[in-house]
């Protein structure tokens, strides 16, 4: 499996009398890409910085092509199962490398769907893994589309805001989540999607003018094609290079509910959470469960 937008394998070493074997990959320099489009305070000795638009969709278009290569030019459709901001390792050119296959899984070509126990990262999981009914490379894309929306916000998906302050002895009743997704659907549909684009980039986009906001409409259309709840309207990531290549028209996303489940969002906001969402999904804007709110405001 060689692909150049995959980190490359060079070996592995093992330890004599049946001790630890370690897998040898390439040294890439730039880190991850979350030190790259994600806020954060210095940390010594890793790199980091604020990725510009322009390669912020190179990098997009790079992870596409990965999956694309891992999915249907392989002798089996390869699963990366774990698809985040911290597996995309960024090249001294910013060419971005997959990375981290501890979680992928074959599936055949006469496959459909395969059932393995529930695996990746909370925040990038498609919404099948709860229902048990098995996942597909369609669960890689929507975790795919999760990324790309922070790529253009340069910010999590899910974020924790405490409503009743720091002195409120229940914290898991006192937290508000802001979902991203959902403010991304709204900024689209009133044709304020400009709106949505990481604010350290806003001067680089606009002075884009017309070209640039019909880039970043695109990259958010795709994105919100990749996470549709039904797996069957999810584009292929062929479709996806298609489309971020300008090859494929990109038409309006279908609309949906986008339920989300508490044991999907993000490790570092969430300390609590119930193991299933609550049937509460009335609200166009705000999703209630049983210890939190998704918002999209």
């Amino acid at each position: 499996v060689q692909h150049v937008n995959l980190v490359r394998l060079l070996g592995y070493c093992s330890v004599p009398t049946s001790g630890p074997r370690f897998l040898v990959y390439e040294y890439v320099v730039n880190g991850s890409l979350d030190n790259w489009i994600f806020p954060r305070r210095k940390i010594r000795d890793r790199p980091s910085g604020c990725l510009s638009w322009d390669l912020r969709c190179r990098v997009a278009l790079d992870v596409a092509k990965a999956l694309s290569y891992m999915h249907h030019d392989c002798r089996s459709c390869i699963l990366h199962l774990d698809i985040k901001p911290e597996n995309i390792l960024l090249d001294e050119n910013h060419r971005a490398l997959l990375s981290d296959f501890g979680l992928s899984k074959l599936m055949g070509k006469d496959e459909s769907r395969v059932v393995t126990t529930i695996r990746g990262t909370r925040g990038y999981l498609a919404p099948e893994w709860l229902l048990e009914n098995g996942i597909s490379e369609k669960s890689d894309v929507y975790s795919y589309g999760m990324v790309l929306l922070e790529l253009i916000g340069g910010r999590r998906n899910i974020r924790a805001v405490d409503q009743h302050g720091k002195n409120n002895p229940d914290k898991s009743k006192a937290k508000k989540f802001i979902y991203f997704p959902k403010i991304v659907s709204e900024k689209l549909a009133q044709e304020k999607i400009m709106d949505v684009v990481d604010e350290r980039l806003v001067d680089e986009v606009v002075a884009g003018g017309e070209v640039a906001e019909i880039q970043v409409k695109r990259l958010a259309c795709v994105a919100l094609w990749c996470i549709q709840e039904r797996p069957r309207l999810r584009p292929t990531m062929a479709r996806v290079v298609e489309m971020l290549e300008g090859r494929l028209p990109v038409e309006a996303p279908a609309q949906t509910t986008m339920p989300i489940a508490d044991p999907l969002a993000n490790d570092e906001d969430l300390d609590h959470h119930p193991r299933q969402p609550t049937a509460n999904l009335s609200s166009d804007s705000t999703y209630s469960f049983t210890m939190s709110v998704l918002s999209g405001r």
